[in-house]
């Protein structure tokens, strides 16, 4: 079995737990259990003084997919949960790798090799963090991360409570034989392996996250760019509830167009139509980021919001044509002008961000409508998208 090794009992220079850094959101301490559970670790352990916010985060995280989570207050206890047979996986507290570089170092199944990750001892890194990167030999550094045999790990039983339980078991593992390895020059250029021991680190750090998992919206698509500038620009506060909440609000507002224009406020109803489908695309974008951020496949749900969003603007343009009570059979043409706009998302090239532009549509639309022009532009509008979509069909 794969057992990661946490802690959360160092604190920043303002006296902060270094593992409640928030970093998108979310405590530094569940960044790094996220990342050694995709790494394959079965069993997640903290070692912590108390159960603190980020703890209890990192806690309901791992148990939500299905691993084990143990927060310890004495080491004393880490035997009882470390076999001999088990590969100890421990992270220190402030550290973050990329989830590649961990990837490549860590290997992969039981039979993954164990190592002791370390950095020159010259490196300025080891120079300004003598405490994070502690000295192994005349040469090198620990680098935060070692991969080692869990029976060693049966010694702590001897240590004195008092000492410091990672460096106990970093001399442990080099004692046993776990061979020394020293990162890429690559990996310690760039922002591949991360030290986050203040706000201001997790800050810098959290901007790149966000705008590395950011898809980029083309300049078609303006209501799409104001969507993902918005869900970033919320990211730092966290996307964990962000795509429900401006989904609700977005399908809410969608429902109180379809009232307003069913009583024949068809420009209120527009206007209103095209500010939900924004906070429709607000939805999507923050989802979508937030997969990206945590490395996970897009919720189910969110793959619903598209199509309920369109069916509801669809509802608006058609009684918006004909309010109730429904007389006019032609004001059908509302329904299928979004559907045309929907087929075109999909398959009219350079033109899809443009045809997806739900938000846009209703405000063109409920423009049309204050000028007394909405069935003229409902018509145009729909015939457009045809000619379109018929240039793109395949010849036979």
């Amino acid at each position: 079995m794969r057992i990661a090794l946490l802690t959360a009992l160092s604190t920043t220079e303002t006296g902060a737990l270094g593992a409640e850094l928030p970093l998108a959101g979310r405590p530094l301490l569940a960044w790094q259990a996220a990342l050694l559970r995709k790494a394959g670790a079965e069993r997640v352990i903290c070692l912590c003084r108390e159960r603190c916010d980020a703890v209890l985060a990192a806690q309901h995280e791992t148990e939500a997919a299905g691993t084990e989570f143990h927060a310890l207050a004495r080491f004393a206890a880490l035997p009882a949960l470390v076999r001999a047979e088990d590969t100890l996986i421990v992270l220190r507290e402030g550290i973050l790798p990329d989830p590649a570089a961990l990837s490549g170092l860590l290997g992969a199944g039981e039979s993954a090799r164990r190592v002791v990750v370390a950095i020159p001892a010259d490196h300025p890194r080891a120079a300004a963090h003598p405490q994070v990167f502690e000295r192994i030999d005349a040469a090198h550094c620990w680098a935060g991360l070692l991969v080692m045999r869990g029976g060693p790990v049966q010694r702590l039983a001897d240590v004195p409570e008092d000492a410091d339980a990672i460096s106990v078991l970093l001399r442990l593992a080099l004692q046993a034989g776990t061979p020394c390895e020293t990162l890429p020059g690559a990996v310690l250029g760039d922002e591949s392996w991360m030290l986050l021991d203040s706000a201001e680190a997790a800050g810098r750090h959290e901007a790149r996250l966000i705008a590395a998992a950011a898809a980029p919206v083309p300049g078609s698509a303006p209501s799409a760019m104001l969507a993902m500038a918005l869900a970033r620009a919320l990211a730092p506060r966290g996307v964990a509830q962000g795509a429900l909440i401006a989904g609700g609000l977005g399908l809410a507002g969608l429902g109180a167009a379809v009232a307003a224009a069913l009583v024949g406020a068809a420009p209120l109803a527009l206007a209103l139509g095209a500010a939900a489908s924004l906070g429709v695309a607000l939805a999507e974008a923050i989802g979508l980021l937030g997969a990206r951020l945590h490395g996970v496949p897009p919720g189910r749900g969110l793959a619903a919001l598209s199509p309920l969003g369109d069916g509801l603007a669809a509802l608006v343009v058609w009684f918006a044509l004909d309010p109730w009570p429904l007389e006019t059979p032609l004001a059908l043409i509302g329904p299928l002008l979004v559907g045309l706009a929907r087929l075109a998302a999909r398959s009219a090239g350079a033109l899809a961000p443009l045809a997806a532009e739900r938000a846009g549509l209703l405000a063109l639309l409920g423009l049309a409508a204050a000028l007394g022009q909405l069935p003229g532009a409902v018509a145009v509008l729909a015939l457009t998208l045809l000619a379109v979509l018929l240039l793109r069909a395949p010849m036979q």
